[in-house]
């Protein structure tokens, strides 16, 4: 029967969740209107430490910003954002379009910043998938955050000017954060427009771990320099995958 899509229309949030407990959300499509929307998904309020015994979850959800839009840009400044504690996030895809209806997507239209914030504490990611976003793709300001597994692509169609060098990664844990620790985490560049180097695929403070990390060079210009924190080779058309196994605590291991 298909998924239930919910489009926002006057700038709101498509689905807001109440500081409460034992909340799933489950089998949804999200798409952004042509309102300003802060975030398409919002779950719970800022400083909300939600419950170990009775956690809330997100299961099976996905968000778009374009693709089925006809004329006039979408847009939103992210595409999910959980303020509450003790959530489990499981199977998540977050997409701004690189093509639409009317063919592929130029000159950052449809803009979103971030796929995926986490501010809340003893959050845990299972299979996070972030791509083409304008801004860092996934931010973690929460402690106590594991991820197992975390795709993402970077976008098409930017340039140096407003997206290199503005320092922007894939996965950014947030500098105050002290314990985070995430496992299989893969950075994608396909710089199809202009030539576009990045520094960090992800940037993390010396507290976090990270077990095997990646970045991939798939096809395009520019090159992405370093793995994780200055760690790592470059990717780009003459080395295309490199690894960092361990990081974190002092450790670093290639």
């Amino acid at each position: 029967m298909g998924m239930a899509t919910l489009i926002p229309s006057n700038g709101n949030a498509a689905i807001e969740v109440a500081n409460v407990d034992g909340v799933r959300i489950a089998g949804v499509l999200l798409e952004a209107g042509q309102g300003a929307t802060d975030s398409l998904l919002t779950f719970g309020q800022p400083g909300y430490a939600g419950s170990s015994s009775n956690p809330s979850a997100i299961n099976d959800v996905f968000a778009r910003v374009g693709g089925t839009n006809v004329s006039g840009d979408v847009k939103a400044k992210k595409m999910i954002t959980v303020n509450s504690g003790n959530v489990v996030i499981d199977n998540v895809w977050l997409w701004r379009a690189d093509h639409d209806i009317q063919g592929l997507v130029y000159n950052s239209r449809n803009p979103v910043d971030t796929g995926l914030m986490i501010n809340g504490d003893n959050v845990i990611g299972y299979g996070l998938a972030c791509e083409h976003t304008l801004g860092d793709m996934l931010v973690w300001n929460g402690n106590n955050g594991k991820s197992f597994f975390f795709q993402s692509e970077y976008p098409y169609d930017v340039t140096q000017a407003n997206y290199g060098d503005k320092g922007f990664v894939a996965y950014k844990v947030g500098d105050n954060v002290t314990s985070h620790e995430a496992y299989g985490i893969g950075v994608y560049s396909f710089f199809r427009d202009n030539i576009v180097t990045i520094e960090n695929g992800i940037k993390a403070p010396q507290s976090a771990k990270f077990h095997n990390s990646l970045s991939v060079f798939l096809d395009g210009n520019g090159q992405i320099n370093h793995v994780i924190n200055g760690q790592g080779n470059a990717s780009n058309k003459g080395s295309v995958v490199n690894y960092v196994c361990e990081v974190g605590n002092g450790l670093f291991l290639q």
